[in-house]
């Protein structure tokens, strides 16, 4: 398409604005599904980053829960990430593939899209909520965060 010097830059846009949710798209899925399977134990540097930034792993857990909440219903993320701007462990809000914080690595992500939970929990959104909080595998969360660290320690370097 590059070639073509008569393609209207709005169709060049639409092709890039797709290629962006479709990236989007892979990369959360792929995390989301990484980060099931466990025993929704948290563990590791994490937890006490986690309790670090947040006061306490239930507070952190209060409002992750409570802004996948907002979402229900709806369709979106929610997105536990460590903001390399920042420095900071943030809960983001994130109403599709490709609006989300500007870099920040993902540890933990929730789809929050209906496809996710409602042909077993219906319109009961908190109740899927709930039970994706007692399988996440805090394992792979440990180890993004692990990674973020080093990110963050090369890019101070």
């Amino acid at each position: 398409m590059l070639g073509d010097k008569d393609l209207p830059a709005y169709v060049y846009g639409d092709l890039k604005r797709e290629e962006l949710l479709r990236t989007g798209s892979v990369v959360l899925h792929e995390h989301y599904f990484a980060n099931l399977g466990g025993d929704g134990k948290p563990g590791g540097d994490v937890l006490n980053a986690i309790k670090q930034a947040f006061v306490s792993y239930d507070q952190w857990e209060a409002e992750f829960k409570r802004t996948g909440n907002a979402l229900g219903g709806g369709s979106g993320w929610v997105i536990f990430a460590h903001n390399l701007h920042t420095g900071e462990l943030h809960n983001y809000w994130s109403w599709d593939h490709m609006h989300n914080a500007p870099t920040g690595l993902p540890l933990l992500v929730l789809d929050m899209y209906e496809h996710a939970y409602q042909m077993d929990y219906g319109a009961a959104a908190a109740k899927y909520v709930d039970a994706f909080m007692q399988n996440v595998n805090w394992e792979e969360v440990n180890r993004r965060y692990m990674n973020a660290q080093k990110a963050v320690a090369a890019l101070k370097a």
